[in-house]
């Protein structure tokens, strides 16, 4: 990706399209944040100690450090309140509650049930499907140990050495495609 290195490249282009439109306020507030921001060198950013000791989130044994983003205090506010704005707290307790999120597919998106413990509730369309993920999980899981230990073998009856996974995409294909 032509972003790969810079992140907050993404953010100056997606000021740059959005320039000419008329934005709703929170967008146009993180536009003028990304304008202002546009000349200002990481090097100059880094040298506000309080800046950059204000860019660290922990939780647990992680930690996120975004002080090596071309942000200050003042663009965070205002991703904050975009973030407000479109109610991404609201989208992701119902993400997490199995609501039907993903409109294009009409179906709820299960992400979250992909890293849940098998214990864990999360219901769509009524039903628990962690169990389904688990189940889908451990014969992932007892397929790679087969191709690893060898007994899975190729169709000349050797031990594969090598695989090529060409992925379709798709939140529910992918699940298809190694399943």
């Amino acid at each position: 990706s032509a972003f790969a290195g810079d992140r907050s490249a993404i953010l100056i282009a997606a000021a740059e399209y959005f320039a000419t439109m008329s934005l709703p306020a929170p967008w146009a507030d993180v536009v003028a944040q990304a304008d202002r921001l546009k000349s200002t060198h990481l090097r100059e950013l880094l040298k506000d100690q309080a800046r950059n000791d204000s860019m660290f989130v922990g939780c647990g044994d992680v930690v996120l450090d975004y002080s090596r983003e071309r942000v200050d205090a003042a663009a965070m506010d205002k991703l904050f309140a975009l973030a407000a704005a479109a109610d991404v707290d609201g989208k992701r307790k119902k993400m997490f509650e199995g609501v039907k999120i993903n409109e294009t597919e009409g179906r709820s998106v299960l992400h979250v049930a992909l890293r849940a413990a098998r214990d864990t509730v999360i219901e769509s369309d009524g039903a628990n499907v962690v169990p389904e993920v688990w189940g889908v999980l451990d014969a992932m899981k007892a397929f790679s140990e087969q191709v690893r230990s060898g007994a899975w073998t190729g169709y000349t009856g050797k031990k594969l050495t090598d695989v090529v996974a060409i992925g379709i995409g798709g939140s529910y294909l992918g699940v298809e495609f190694v399943y």
